[in-house]
Order: structure tokens, then sequence, then C-alpha cells
């Protein structure tokens, strides 16, 4: 019991941490299949804040060089249904809503700093987890995930490098996480998992409106400052169908918190 309750204060200390807007991880889980079986199925509520360093393309028109948005934070709440396909293997999808915030602060000098807040935006993912093996209470496990994200940002009239413009502007994101590692169980009911990860980002911004008083369209490719990370997380079984956990992911260029609560049945 007591090891339920703290674990239950660190899923609400997370949650409450990410109440304001994070960039663009997602949530990952244990690496190895959870649905146990063929035809077995879980829905869930997941939530992950991030923060990260974004590579952007130079903008000409407004004078910007290619440099580095910092601290692009994104705050994502999905909807996730799982499907066993194996005793060893599931397939789950995601859908969800999100908000981008840059740091406006840190990148006076690019881009970001002139975006502003996101409107809510619409997020679609999914995924496979596979379990490759197990010995007694440790099993290891490959997951591979995708997302896919669009924010609209709403239109800012600034000067940027001594040019006048209005711009609305959208983001599109595609990103894919890849992760190998250990789940390990620690009792009847809590595991630890975790693991190294690659996390690739490609995205680009379309900024549409006037510069110097006339129409312009300009873009700027976007893709991550770092592809190799790693995370942890704590799982814990509520009951014989509810599990939940949460996690820390980190790689050179950001960091995200998650927390997850899903039903099996």
């Amino acid at each position: 019991m007591k090891t339920k309750l703290f674990c239950l204060t660190i899923a609400f200390a997370v949650a409450g941490l990410c109440n304001s807007a994070a960039f663009a991880f997602d949530p990952m889980g244990p690496p190895t299949a959870g649905q146990r079986g063929l035809g077995r199925a879980g829905i869930g509520v997941e939530y992950v804040w991030s923060e990260m360093d974004i590579e952007a393309e130079g903008i000409s028109s407004l004078d910007i060089l290619t440099d580095t948005v910092e601290n692009f934070k994104v705050g994502k709440t999905y909807a996730n249904l799982g499907l066993g396909t194996s005793d060893g293997s599931e397939i789950f999808l995601r859908v969800g809503v999100g908000e981008a915030d840059p740091d406006r602060g840190g990148n006076a000098e690019n881009i970001g700093g002139y975006l502003g807040k996101s409107d809510e935006c619409f997020l679609l993912g999914g995924g496979a987890k596979f379990t490759l093996c197990k010995n007694e209470n440790i099993s290891w496990g490959l997951l591979t995930q995708m997302s896919w994200t669009e924010f609209d940002f709403d239109q800012r009239t600034s000067t940027i490098n001594g040019h006048s413009a209005t711009l609305s502007t959208d983001a599109e994101f595609i990103e894919v996480q890849i992760a190998v590692g250990p789940t390990l169980e620690i009792g009847d009911a809590l595991s630890v998992y975790g693991g190294p990860f690659l996390h690739f980002v490609g995205g680009k911004l379309e900024l549409d409106g006037t510069i110097d008083g006339s129409d312009s369209e300009v873009t700027s490719d976007l893709e991550q400052e770092s592809i190799l990370g790693g995370y942890v997380g704590l799982q814990l079984d509520l009951s014989k169908n509810m599990d939940m956990s949460v996690e820390l992911q980190g790689t050179g260029a950001g960091y995200a918190l998650g927390a997850s609560l899903r039903y099996k049945y």
C-alpha cells in the first residue's frame, strides 16, 4: 500500500509540473509488450511535458541566419488504444491535443522569439512494442513509435532585424522514437523500465503574411539537435486490469516528464 501511495504521489507531482505547455517527445512506457496475448486490448490516457532545442533553417528575407530555437516547449495529452497481436507484441494508436510555447526571451535572435503561444492542436500517433526475451523477473523489449503534429500560431506584428513583419505561422512536426531496454519486476505490483532510445524530428515552419508591406510566404526547415537519449520509468499495477506509470526522458538537447493510466481487458 505504501508503494502504491508513493507512486501515486510521483504521478500527481509530474502532472502538476506539466500544467504549463512542452517540445516534442512522446510517452513511451515499458519497451516490452503489455497486452499479454492475441486480441487483448487496453485503453488509457497519457500526458507528457517536454522542452527541447531545435535547429532551424535561416530566413533570408528577415535576415535570420541558421540558428537554434532554444527551450521549445510542447504539452501533449493523448488517449491511447492498444491491441495485443501475440503473446510478445502489441500495436497502439494515439489521438490527442497539444500546445507549443517557444521561449521568447531566449530566442531574440531567431524566429522562435516572434511566435507566441500556439492554439490547441490535434495530435496523431502510433507504434508497436515487442518482447524480445524474458527471464524470471526481467524482460527485454523493443519499442518503435511515430507521431504527427501541426501547431497554429496566431498572426503577430513584429520588427525583426529592422523588417516590419505581420505573419501567421504553422509548424508541422513528424517525430520517431525507437527504444530498447529491460523491464524489471520488483515484487508483485511494481516494475522499473527504461533504456537508450533514438529520437528523430523533422518539421517545417510556414510563415504567411507581409514583410515590409509586401505579401510574403516563407518557410524554415526544422530538425532535432540530438538524436540519442535515454529514459527511465516506474510502472505500478493498481489492480489486475489497471496500471499507471511515470517516466523521465532526456537527450543532449532536451528532456520530458510523462505519466499514464491504462485499463486492460
